[in-house]
């Protein structure tokens, strides 16, 4: 992550505008951090904050640790704003096919079923604009809480993804992995585990065979034969 003082400071700007919240004293005590921390963060004194702290910030304003320091949020929330003209997409009622089961993880691979296109081990019912949508089951408990044994991770292989967005990462060796992108950098890819008390992982590029976005994930209920 690029700790961007400006971007920082102007997005806690505005998020404290849009949350009320009147002073720095009123927002320590909101997100529970000591002032005199959140100060030094403000000023520039902290050069590289700690992650939790970040986090701790992220959370409370429901916003990603990435975006807090590299994207400016007033521009965005002002370009996702109703009446803002724009390209539309006709969200579609898919059966999204099954294509096979993963652990996910390290040590995790996905047993490839080779169906075609629009079929599948079952389906189930998600909306998308992807045409190519696919689903694959979680078997085991490498990604719990986030993904439990028998729910499903919703796949958009046409969708773009943006640094904060989840993704499926299929390596060169057949590992197969659900992880927060967070930026391509000097020949690597920088991911975030879902679990977000481990630290940052980064795969050179020439392993990655497949990075598609993950649009969600479905509950066991969802899926019909």
């Amino acid at each position: 992550m690029i700790f961007d003082l400006d971007v920082f400071n102007s997005n806690i700007k505005h998020l404290m505008e849009r949350e009320g919240i009147g002073s720095v004293t009123e927002l320590s005590k909101k997100v529970r951090l000591q002032q005199s921390t959140l100060h030094r963060l403000l000023t520039g004194e902290v050069k590289d904050p700690k992650y939790t702290t970040l986090k701790s910030l992220a959370d409370y304003f429901h916003v990603s640790p990435i975006d807090l320091i590299e994207r400016d949020l007033q521009a965005s929330a002002a370009q996702h704003a109703p009446g803002v003209t724009g390209e539309l997409h006709s969200l579609v009622l898919h059966k999204v096919p099954v294509l096979g089961n993963t652990q996910l993880g390290h040590s995790g691979y996905w047993s490839d079923m080779q169906y075609p296109v629009g079929n599948g081990d079952g389906f189930l019912r998600w909306p998308s604009c992807d045409r190519d949508v696919y689903a694959l089951k979680c078997v085991g408990d490498s990604m719990m809480p986030r993904i439990k044994e028998g729910e499903f991770v919703i796949v958009e292989p046409n969708q773009n993804f943006h640094p904060g967005d989840e993704v499926l990462v299929v390596t060169s060796s057949g590992e197969v992995m659900v992880k927060t992108f967070l930026f391509k950098r000097d020949g690597f890819y920088h991911l975030l585990p879902v679990n977000e008390d481990h630290a940052p992982i980064r795969l050179p590029v020439e392993e990655v065979t497949q990075m598609q976005y993950v649009a969600g994930i479905a509950k066991s209920s969802l899926w019909h034969p």
